[in-house]
C-alpha cells in the first residue's frame, strides 16, 4: 500500500520570491514615478534589472537619476549591471545584500521608490532576516505578524525611506487588498500619502504563475500621518491596455475619488460609493446578526494524511475497521444546497472515500490483525512522521472529531452557502464546521444565509487568488451578516429545491424579497443594488485568467 502523496518541493525561484515584473508594467510604473531629472530613486529588489532599464528609458534626455539598487543574488546583479552598462539616464549605487539588512544603511530622503518586492511566504522567510525586518518594523510603529509575506515588510519600510512629498510605485500581490496581515499596511498607506491609485487587471499579467497583482501608485508622502487618502481604483483588461492611455492621469480623470473605507478590506473599493453605502447600511440594519453571534465556525478535521485516514467502504471492510469510524464529506461540490441529507451523503460516498478512521479511545487489544497491519503499513510509508501525526500521543488518533450542526464553504467558486448537516457527517479541512451556541434550527440559519447581502459581504471580507476562488477563514465567516429574524418566512425545503434544480439566481429571486425586503425593509431598488454588488465582485474574481505570453 502507498499512502504517501508528497508535495512538490518549492523551487529556488519560489523560495526567494524571484518572479520578475513584465517589462511593460515596469515601464509604465517608472513613467508615472519619474517627474524630474536628477531625482533620488530606490529600487529595493533590483533582480535582473527590469526596473532599472525602465527608469533609464523614462528619464531619457534629462540629468541622470541617482538610483540605489539593492539585490541579494550576485548572479542577478551581474545580469542587471550588464543590461544597463550603456545607460545614460541613471547613475546606480549598487548595494549587494538583503534589503532588510541594508535598510539601516539607507538614507531617508528618496524622492521615489519603485519595484516589485519578492513574494516570499512566511514558511519560506529566513528566520534571521525576518527578525531583522521585524525589528525595523517595530521601530516604525508596526506590529508585525509572523504569518506575513516578505513583500509587506518591503513596502512598509520603503514608505519610511521616502522624503515628504515622495512617491511610491510598486507591483504588489492582490493580497494587499484583502489579507489580514496587510491591514496595518493598508491603513499606513492611506495615512501617509495624499493620493493613492490602485490599478488592477481582469487577466493575470505575470507569465507562468497564478498570482493576481495590483499596481500601487502613491504620491504626496506626508511628514506625519494624516486623514485617510483619497483612492482611485482603475481596472484594465490586461497589461497591454495600460498603453492605450497616454498616462495614468487620463485614467484618473475618468475615475471618481473614493474614500478609504475604514475597517473594510480594499476589495470593497471596486464598488461605487453609492453601491457600497447601500451594502453597508443593510449590513447594519436592525434584524441582521453576524454568524459569529449565533455559532462558532471551526476548520474541518486535519487528519495529517487524508489518503491514509479517509478510506472507502470496501477498504474499511477489508481492514476490519469494525465501526471505529465516522462518516465524512471532503468535497464542497457534494454540498449542493442548504441541506445535506442522508441521500446526499450516499451519493458522495459512491464517488469519494467517506469513511474517517476514528481510533480515539480504542485499545490496541480491540483492533484486529487486518487493522493492525494497516497501521503498520502506514508506519512503513512514513505516515506517522508527518508533523500533525508526530505530535500526537498516538499518531493515528485523529483529534477534534465531532458532528457539526452545519457546514460553511471554505473555498467558493460561485456562491457561499451554509449547509444544515442532516446526514450526521463531519468534514475535512476543505470545509468549515459550524456549531451553534444556542438551540436554533439549522435549517432556519441555512435559509437565512442564502441572500444577496450575505453573499456580497463574503466577497468583501474574504480573499481571492489568481485562480478565481474565494476563500473564507473561520473568523471571516463569522463576520457574515444574516437577516435571521425574517427567516421564519422562508420555506427551507422549497429554497433547497430551487438551489438544486434552478440554481443560485432563481433561489435568490425567491429569498431576497422575503429576507431583505419584508425582513429588513429594503426597497426593490436597494435589493437590486446589493445583488449587483455581489455579481460585480463575484465576476471580477471569477474572470481572472492565466497570463498570456507577451
Amino acid at each position: 500500500m502507498n499512502f504517501v502523496k508528497n508535495k512538490i518541493a518549492p523551487t529556488a525561484q519560489k523560495l526567494r520570491g524571484g518572479y520578475y515584473t513584465p517589462v511593460s508594467l515596469a515601464r509604465y510604473l517608472c513613467e508615472w514615478a519619474v517627474r524630474d531629472g536628477g531625482e533620488k530613486v530606490l529600487e529595493p529588489s533590483a533582480g535582473d534589472g527590469n526596473f532599472l532599464v525602465a527608469l533609464d528609458a523614462a528619464n531619457a534626455g534629462r540629468a541622470p537619476l541617482r538610483v540605489t539598487a539593492v539585490e541579494l543574488e550576485a548572479k542577478e546583479m551581474r545580469k542587471a549591471k550588464a543590461r544597463i552598462a550603456q545607460a545614460d539616464g541613471i547613475a546606480v549605487d549598487w548595494r549587494r545584500g538583503d534589503f532588510f539588512n541594508q535598510y539601516s544603511k539607507l538614507p531617508r530622503d528618496y524622492d521615489v521608490v519603485v519595484g516589485n518586492p519578492p513574494f516570499i511566504r512566511f514558511q519560506h522567510f529566513d528566520a534571521a532576516i525576518r527578525e531583522t525586518a521585524f525589528g525595523h518594523l517595530r521601530q516604525n510603529g508596526y506590529r508585525p505578524n509572523k504569518l506575513a509575506n516578505a513583500w509587506a515588510g518591503f513596502v512598509q519600510l520603503s514608505i519610511a525611506l521616502l522624503r515628504p512629498g515622495g512617491r511610491l510605485a510598486m507591483v504588489l500581490p492582490a493580497e494587499l487588498l484583502q489579507v489580514k496581515y496587510a491591514e496595518e499596511l493598508r491603513a499606513r498607506i492611506t495615512q501617509m500619502f495624499e493620493h493613492v491609485v490602485l490599478v488592477s487587471f481582469r487577466q493575470l499579467v505575470f507569465d507562468g504563475i497564478r498570482q493576481e497583482v495590483v499596481l500601487l501608485l502613491a504620491e504626496g508622502r506626508r511628514a506625519v500621518p494624516g486623514d485617510h487618502a483619497l483612492i482611485h481604483t482603475i481596472e484594465f483588461p490586461d497589461a497591454a491596455a495600460l498603453f492605450g492611455l497616454r498616462s495614468i492621469s487620463e485614467a484618473i480623470a475618468h475615475a471618481p475619488d473614493k474614500h478609504a473605507r475604514r475597517d473594510v478590506k480594499w476589495t470593497a473599493l471596486f464598488l461605487s460609493e453609492t453601491a457600497f453605502a447601500t451594502l453597508q447600511n443593510a449590513y447594519s440594519a436592525r434584524g441582521v446578526v453576524a454568524l459569529g453571534e449565533l455559532a462558532k465556525v471551526e476548520v474541518g478535521i486535519v487528519t495529517g494524511r487524508n489518503s491514509f485516514f479517509v478510506i472507502d467502504g470496501a477498504r474499511a471492510e477489508a481492514i476490519a475497521l469494525n465501526g471505529f469510524s465516522h462518516p465524512l464529506v471532503g468535497r464542497t461540490s457534494s454540498l449542493r444546497s442548504i441541506l445535506f441529507k442522508a441521500d446526499d451523503f450516499l451519493a458522495h460516498s459512491a464517488k469519494h472515500p467517506s469513511v474517517l478512521m476514528n481510533l480515539n479511545g480504542v485499545d490496541k487489544a480491540e483492533m484486529g490483525e487486518p487493522l493492525t497491519a494497516y497501521l503498520r503499513a502506514g508506519e512503513a510509508e512514513g505516515v506517522h512522521e508527518g508533523y500533525k501525526c508526530s505530535i500526537r500521543r498516538r499518531w493515528y488518533d485523529v483529534p477534534s472529531i465531532y458532528v457539526p450542526d452545519a457546514f460553511v464553504f471554505r473555498q467558493i467558486h460561485d456562491a457561499p452557502l451554509l449547509v444544515a448537516n442532516e446526514a450526521g457527517a463531519t468534514s475535512t479541512d476543505t470545509i468549515h464546521r459550524v456549531r451553534f451556541k444556542k438551540d436554533i434550527p439549522a435549517q432556519q440559519v441555512a435559509a437565512a444565509f442564502c441572500n444577496s447581502l450575505t453573499f456580497a459581504w463574503a466577497e468583501v471580507c474574504g480573499r481571492s487568488y489568481g485562480g478565481g476562488v474565494l476563500e473564507l477563514e473561520p473568523r471571516e465567516a463569522e463576520e457574515l451578516p444574516i437577516p435571521l429574524e425574517a427567516a421564519l418566512g422562508i420555506d427551507a425545503q422549497h429554497l433547497d429545491m430551487l438551489l438544486r434544480e434552478k440554481g443560485v439566481e432563481v433561489a435568490l429571486d425567491y429569498a431576497d424579497p422575503i429576507l431583505l425586503g419584508a425582513g429588513l425593509g429594503l426597497s426593490t431598488a436597494q435589493i437590486a443594488d446589493i445583488r449587483a454588488s455581489w455579481v460585480q465582485l463575484r465576476d471580477r474574481r471569477k474572470n481572472r485568467r492565466h497570463a498570456k505570453a507577451r
